[in-house]
Formats: structure tokens, C-alpha cells, sequence
């Protein structure tokens, strides 16, 4: 990933994610997440904007869909998790979403705090997906 951007641009990132305790960590399923957060990244910092309920994660197939029409008409233009099935992952690219993993080891066996994988983002740590990752 090339992270550059000037001053004052910014851009939005959603993350599928748990509420443990008084933390956000990053979930392992997209579609079923039962929260998701908006973060606006800049050049040096970030700042989580809102963390909402799916309103899809009770319904069966197709979910996803419609989370990802959602977090693209607030403007997501990136996405970072542990893992996305399918068809999420390819109508997230067909939407030019950009998607990002934690690397396998940094997630295993372990929850990965929202913190964490928005901190490895800025600081390069994570790679573009270039396949769907199913997670157990």
C-alpha cells in the first residue's frame, strides 16, 4: 500500500467490527458484523466517526450487499478487516473500494483492536487484497 496523501486530504475507512468491553475489535465476518466503524484517515492521524449497528447483519444471503451500498453512499473508500467472503469482497472492488487485510499471523487467535489495524494502515503495514479471504 502507498499511504501518501497532502495536509489536508483525507478519505474515509470502514471496518467490520466487535464491541469487547469498552473496545472495537476488528470482526471476522464482513456481512455479519454487528457494528461497523467509520474512520476519517489523514496524512498523520485519524479519528473514528462513528461506530453503527448493521442493520443487515440479521438478514440470511445478501447482506453484504447492502452494507456495502450503505458504506458507499457515505463516501468508504477503503476497508480494512480480517477477512471477506466472495461476493462481498468483488462488489466492493466493482464499487472501487479498496480493500485491506491484517496479516493472518497478527490475527490468530487473538482479537486485533480497531486501533491496531487503523494504526498498521498509516503506517503501511497492510497489503491490498487481491482475493477474498473466508475466515472459520
Amino acid at each position: 500500500m502507498s499511504f501518501e496523501t497532502s495536509s489536508n486530504q483525507s478519505f474515509l475507512i470502514a471496518a467490520p467490527v466487535v464491541k469487547a468491553g469498552s473496545d472495537y475489535c476488528l470482526s471476522p465476518h464482513f456481512g455479519k458484523a454487528p457494528f461497523f466503524a467509520i474512520v476519517e484517515v489523514s496524512r498523520n492521524n485519524y479519528r473514528i466517526l462513528e461506530v453503527a449497528e448493521n442493520p443487515h447483519v440479521r438478514h440470511e444471503h445478501g447482506g453484504g450487499r447492502r452494507v456495502i451500498e450503505l458504506l458507499v453512499s457515505q463516501g468508504v473508500s477503503h476497508v480494512i478487516g480480517l477477512g471477506i467472503g466472495y461476493g462481498a469482497f468483488h462488489r466492493l472492488r466493482e464499487s472501487g473500494v479498496k480493500i485491506y487485510y491484517v496479516p493472518a499471523e497478527e490475527a490468530s487467535g487473538s482479537l486485533v483492536l480497531l486501533s491496531k489495524a487503523v494504526e498498521m494502515f498509516m503506517n503501511n503495514q497492510l497489503e491490498e487484497a487481491l482475493e477474498p479471504r473466508e475466515l472459520d
